[in-house]
């Protein structure tokens, strides 16, 4: 069995972007609408965590995967994530700051949503339509997916 990575984060976070990006597909915005199990990514739509109901989908996916990774984007001034969030997890959470080369980002201001969200982890500074951050991030997840069961 394949391993996966669970991305989470806020409607238009960039999460199916970064996937695209990633996975080396064309770069076609979609809206997720339900959770996506194809390839290596379990890619969740914003609403599951911008709905706090819905939070147990999210920690129940979590348990299906290798690593959690928890989108924020820098142009967001508020934060999607509830304090100390990533604990719910038994997994790996690493942040990931997208959309950084827009004129309105904040990286550090996302950074401290990230870390008050409990991620403890390392944070990537990303923007999938420039390609920054995207090499050494996928690196980071070609290391975590061929890793045995």
């Amino acid at each position: 069995m394949k391993k996966k990575i669970l991305l989470i984060g806020g409607i238009g976070a960039g999460k199916t972007t970064l996937k695209q990006k990633l996975l080396n597909q064309s770069l076609v915005y979609l809206k997720t609408q339900a959770m996506d199990f194809s390839s290596i990514f379990i890619d969740c739509p914003g609403e599951y965590l911008e709905i706090p109901r819905h939070y147990h989908v999210l920690i129940n996916a979590g348990m299906g995967a290798a690593e959690v990774w928890a989108l924020h984007d820098a142009t967001r001034g508020n934060c999607p994530y509830p304090p100390k969030f990533a604990l719910a997890f038994r997994k790996p959470v690493i942040g990931i700051i997208s959309k950084i080369d827009h004129p309105e980002a904040n990286p550090k201001l996302a950074e401290a949503h990230l870390r008050k969200a409990g991620i403890v982890g390392p944070i990537y500074l990303v923007s999938a339509q420039e390609g920054i951050g995207i090499e050494e991030l996928a690196l980071h997840m070609s290391r975590l997916t061929n890793l045995s069961n």
